[in-house]
């Protein structure tokens, strides 16, 4: 995510109904109808066949060229907001109207066809194998890709002739962080929404936080103040045993409720701190040995398991992580750290609700971090495409058609019914999005790191650096094998 965001989001929350404080929002989850009226005018709006940056490339008349997207297996996953690229017609429904738009008039513009294949990643490392040249692009996620790409099987994209990763319509955090030996095998940009979906957030809850009169998380965060000490402090007040058994349980109400798998990384990581960092050539080096690492840690564990219960962990507590889309709405929790796409179960939610970045560890730190849950579906090429040149053209093409599209209508139509009810989240959310860390390990899986530290953090298990000291030879030995097989494949 780039700056240039900023301005849709504004563009999308002024858009929004003014409330007065305590009054809840229009209902966001009205009947189809209502939202059929809005979707065809967002995208009219924003639909355009020229970019709104230039992307540089030559005028191209590929011929009714079929271009063919390998998605692998999107159907599985049907918690993100769309995992199609492709829509075979206009639709009522902003998002898939916007693609349908967006292929349009990259089609139009190159004289091709685009067309998409659901495959699993098995049957696209098979394709690529046997030399199958009829597809262009594949979109699978972090452990396939690596795999394929130790394999040989896909491109190192910075070796196509047309791809400029510094354009604001790629992600250039991503581009910056998931090489591997300055070799990129893949790209992530205004094309796809999987990765804006798997971002984390905090949402909170206003209703809670005027009725114990705390202060107010927009002011703390745009004054630097917005700390692990700070939520912590927040956090107590608001957690109790609500119908006084004795036992916490989804009956009574927290400071802070998320899934293991996601809110340990969350702090971590908005500490600044990463499970491996790259070194001067670009190999992943694991860090979370690191004086900042433990330190943050600590911290965090002392917070979440301290004498007073303020934290609900959907999968140690309930085994459900289900359960948090009905506590959060129901008012029985303050802070909910959970991908950013998980706002749709707050269409019916009552009370108003905002979006903040994750903590930082001290006011001293000099930026707020987010980072990415890693389970995104990434872009890559696969070494069979007949054509590179041809391929670069249409890559690039797709990517900056997106941002007034694509990009656009995501924004405008979850801004408006899902993710946020109030103008002071269009700074946040590009707080947010602009800081985002995708961690080579937790993106690609490496050593299974991710999960046995946020394991050991549940668990109340202070002891990192033993960890560190027993798994170091192991998880150096498994980046030296991977760097290997990619340097061998000059």
């Amino acid at each position: 995510m780039n700056k240039r965001i900023a301005a849709l989001l504004l563009s999308a929350l002024l858009l929004l109904p003014m409330t007065a404080c305590g009054e809840s929002q229009e209902n966001t989850d009205a009947p189809a109808a209502a939202e059929t009226e809005l979707a065809p005018e967002i995208v009219e709006e924003e639909a355009e066949t020229e970019p709104v940056i230039s992307d540089d490339l030559p005028e191209s008349d590929f011929e009714g060229y079929e271009f063919v997207i390998y998605n692998s297996n999107p159907e599985t996953n049907t918690w993100f907001t769309t995992v199609h690229v492709v829509a075979e017609e206009d639709s009522a429904d902003a998002i898939p109207a916007a693609i349908f738009k967006r292929n349009l008039a990259v089609e139009d513009r190159l004289n091709i066809k685009i067309s998409e294949v659901e495959q699993a990643a098995d049957q696209i490392k098979n394709a690529i194998m046997s030399g199958d040249s009829s597809f262009d692009l594949t979109l699978m996620q972090g452990a396939n890709i690596l795999s394929q790409a130790q394999s040989g099987y896909l491109i190192d994209l910075k070796t196509l002739p047309h791809q400029n990763f510094e354009k604001p319509y790629w992600d250039y955090n991503a581009y910056k962080q998931l090489s591997i030996c300055n070799k990129l095998f893949v790209c992530v940009g205004d094309f796809m929404t999987t990765q804006i979906d798997e971002t984390i957030c905090m949402f909170f809850n206003k209703g809670i936080l005027a009725d114990y009169n705390l202060e107010d998380p927009y002011e703390l965060v745009n004054n630097g103040k917005w700390t692990l000490d700070k939520l912590a402090e927040m956090a107590s007040v608001s957690g109790n045993d609500t119908n006084g058994d004795g036992i916490y349980d989804t009956n009574d109400s927290y400071g802070m409720m998320s899934w293991r798998g996601v809110f340990y990384m969350f702090l971590l990581n908005g500490c600044g701190n990463t499970l491996v960092e790259k070194n001067e050539e670009d190999v992943p080096v694991y860090t979370f040995n690191s004086e900042s690492f433990i330190n943050s840690y600590e911290k965090i564990l002392n917070i979440i398991h301290g004498e007073k219960k303020i934290y609900f962990d959907a999968e140690k507590d309930a085994n459900n992580h289900r359960v948090q889309e009905v506590m959060f709405p129901a008012n029985q929790v303050l802070f909910w750290s959970e991908c950013i796409s998980w706002a749709k179960a707050l269409r019916e939610m009552e009370a108003n609700f905002g979006i903040l970045p994750a903590p930082k560890y001290d006011e001293a730190q000099s930026q707020y971090y987010s980072c990415n849950n890693g389970n995104f579906f990434g872009m890559s090429v696969p070494v069979s495409v007949s054509d590179k040149d041809r391929t670069s053209v249409i890559l690039e093409a797709l990517q900056s058609a997106s941002t007034r599209t694509v990009l656009s209508a995501y924004y405008d139509i979850t801004l408006k019914s899902k993710y946020s009810r109030d103008e002071e989240s269009a700074k946040m959310v590009d707080i947010i999005f602009d800081s985002t860390t995708y961690d080579c390990s937790t993106v690609y899986g490496l050593g299974s790191v991710k999960t046995n530290i946020y394991t050991m953090a549940s668990e109340n298990n202070t002891d990192i650096a033993s960890f560190y000291k027993k798994q170091s030879k192991a998880l150096t030995k498994t980046i030296e094998k991977m760097v290997d097989k990619i340097r061998a494949l000059d």
